[in-house]
Formats: C-alpha cells, sequence, structure tokens
C-alpha cells in the first residue's frame, strides 16, 4: 500500500470525482477526512472509503468558503491521525440561475469555494 501512515482530507467527496478520489486514497491505504457540506453524505462516503480499505476514516461537515470550518477540519486530521498529508481540494459550487440574476455575493461565493477554498493555510 502506497500511502500507508499518510493521512489526507478530500473535499466535496460525496459522489461522483470526489468520492473516487477518497475511495482511492483509502484503498492506497490512506486515513481519510470526508469533508461535505452535507453531513449524511459524508458519512455514507466515509464509509465507502472504509469499505475500500482505508485503515480509518472520519466524516465532517465542512463548509469550504468558511476560513474557521477549514481550520477545524485540518486540526481534526491532526488530532485524529497525527498528521496531515494530503490535501484534495475537490469541492466546487454551481449555481443554477441566468448570468444576469447573479449577485455579487453569489459570485464571491463560487469564488470562496473554487480558488480559496479547503486551503489549509486557512488553518
Amino acid at each position: 500500500m502506497r500511502l500507508a501512515d499518510k493521512s489526507a482530507i478530500v473535499t466535496g467527496p460525496a459522489s461522483g470525482i470526489g468520492l473516487a478520489i477518497a475511495t482511492r486514497l483509502g484503498a492506497e491505504g490512506a486515513r481519510v477526512i470526508i469533508a461535505d457540506l452535507d453531513g449524511g453524505s459524508a458519512q455514507a462516503a466515509a464509509q465507502a472509503v472504509q469499505k475500500a480499505g482505508a485503515p480509518d476514516t472520519a466524516a465532517l461537515v465542512c463548509d469550504v468558503s468558511d476560513e474557521i470550518a477549514v481550520g477545524q477540519c485540518c486540526r481534526l486530521a491532526l488530532a485524529r491521525f497525527g498528521r496531515l498529508d494530503i490535501v484534495v481540494n475537490n469541492a466546487g459550487l454551481i449555481m443554477f440561475k441566468p448570468l444576469e440574476a447573479f449577485t455579487s455575493a453569489d459570485w464571491l461565493k463560487v469564488l470562496s469555494v473554487g480558488l480559496a477554498g479547503g486551503s489549509p493555510f486557512h488553518a
């Protein structure tokens, strides 16, 4: 196992690419923090990652556009696993509405998730 004794945080891992990344990290031996906005989906993803072979997983509700939440996520990884080796900033935000209906707050939210979200430098 290439990632034995390593730990990771994956943001937005409830489905799709994020879940595939988290599952592969777990299958390679990494301990994985599942950080998602949806707590129920995060729990289900954590169970799937553990079934794939991860030695340990933890699900955490985390809004990656919130610096405090990102800091808590990093601290959880350090407290639970004793280290943080891998961060996969997979979370993204899509708003389905006409372009002219977007507000400045909408644009800032999309940018805060897509560009700055999940940065361990927030911690």
